[in-house]
């Protein structure tokens, strides 16, 4: 017997997730979609031969002595201050999820914001987060990404303005900062103002890898909006100050603890915050590669030895995303014992509801 829409609309939702690593041509609803292990191989591998050959190409020797004379007495006060910007970061989320009706308590926001680091330098890893909160709350995915997108988008704009002081030390710099700056405004006007939405959902509806995610898309939208017009979201930006306060103080003590005296805090907050967009823009995973060419390009301009700022890019590197990984996976052994979570490594997919009444009828 063909169930009506009631009794369709009473099943329960099929849930899916997608993994990150491989890939099946065949989407099935409930099932894994598998994405292609070269998605995930290639751009490390890529990343890995970058940063070889960004020390082979600088000065090896320089590196290596940089790499000997580093100020241990300094390492406390890294490690310190970069478990602080992860936990100001759930702090600040916990803050935004409130804010569009997902509740959790305070220290499992934290918690699973940490775990989520266990894959941010994997392909669409750094919305891992996303994914444990959704399944831990039982919220909708898009409106958690909505969060993590409004909570990103407004510490890159604090970054940025970090960096001008820096910026406008240097010649014909003032261009990079309206640059950087349009294209933080342009993302947020494309997930604000309805007409230009508009445009990014028929964008989204066309490409085949990105229309089966168009439901989800419409919630972030939705939900970035609703974000975006609540007074604490942007009274709640002096969190996001602290954070970039934070992440920049790290690159600077190492800096420091390789090459004493060498780098003002001013031109480590520019250069920061500009090698953070270059690794955005590149598209690869973590901007590895990217991000540390950057660095060492910058770093040379302002007066670095070039052997000395490859290890300034590197250690720093592994002060942040390193450190973030090995927490990453300790914190998700922990939720994934109190919440009950496993979507580590995995994107939530739902069922479109044409498709739940077809199953509805053939189950009736």
């Amino acid at each position: 017997m063909a169930a009506t829409h009631s009794d369709a609309a009473a099943l329960p939702r099929p849930r899916g997730h997608v993994r990150l690593s491989r890939y099946r041509r065949v989407l099935r609803i409930g099932h894994v979609l598998e994405l292609p292990w070269l998605k995930t191989a290639v751009p490390m591998a890529i990343g890995v031969a970058a940063l070889t050959a960004l020390v082979l190409a600088v000065d090896p020797a320089s590196f290596g002595r940089a790499i000997d004379h580093f100020q241990l007495s300094l390492l406390p006060a890294i490690l310190v201050v970069s478990i602080g910007y992860y936990v100001l970061q759930g702090i600040r989320w916990d803050a935004l999820l409130r804010a569009v009706g997902i509740r959790l308590r305070r220290r499992d926001t934290v918690l699973l914001n940490v775990a989520g680091q266990a894959t941010a330098l994997l392909p669409l890893g750094e919305l891992t987060r996303a994914v444990l909160v959704s399944e831990a709350a039982g919220a909708e995915f898009g409106s958690v990404v909505a969060t993590v997108t409004v909570q990103e988008l407004i510490y890159t704009m604090v970054l940025i303005v970090f960096a001008v002081p820096g910026l406008l030390t240097v010649q014909h710099a003032l261009g990079g900062v309206i640059a950087a700056l349009v294209i933080t405004l342009a993302i947020f006007v494309a997930l604000t103002w309805c007409p230009a939405y508009r445009w990014l959902r028929l964008m989204v509806a066309h490409t085949p890898l990105l229309r089966r995610f168009l439901h989800e898309v419409d919630e972030l939208h939705n939900d970035t909006v609703v974000l975006l017009r609540k007074r604490g979201t942007l009274t709640g930006s002096w969190i996001s100050a602290v954070q970039a306060a934070a992440t920049i103080s790290v690159f600077w003590m190492v800096a420091q603890a390789l090459a004493p005296g060498q780098l003002s805090w001013r031109d480590a907050a520019f250069v920061y915050a500009l090698s953070n967009l270059a690794g955005a823009l590149s598209l690869i995973p973590g901007g590895i590669g990217a991000y540390e060419a950057s660095v060492v390009g910058l770093l040379v301009g302002v007066g670095m030895n070039p052997g000395v700022a490859a290890a300034v890019a590197i250690v720093q590197r592994v002060a942040d995303k390193g450190l973030a990984t090995l927490m990453g996976f300790a914190g998700y052994a922990v939720v994934r014992r109190r919440l009950h979570v496993t979507g580590l490594g995995t994107l939530p997919l739902r069922q479109p509801p044409a498709v739940r009444l077809d199953t509805a009828a053939a189950g009736g």
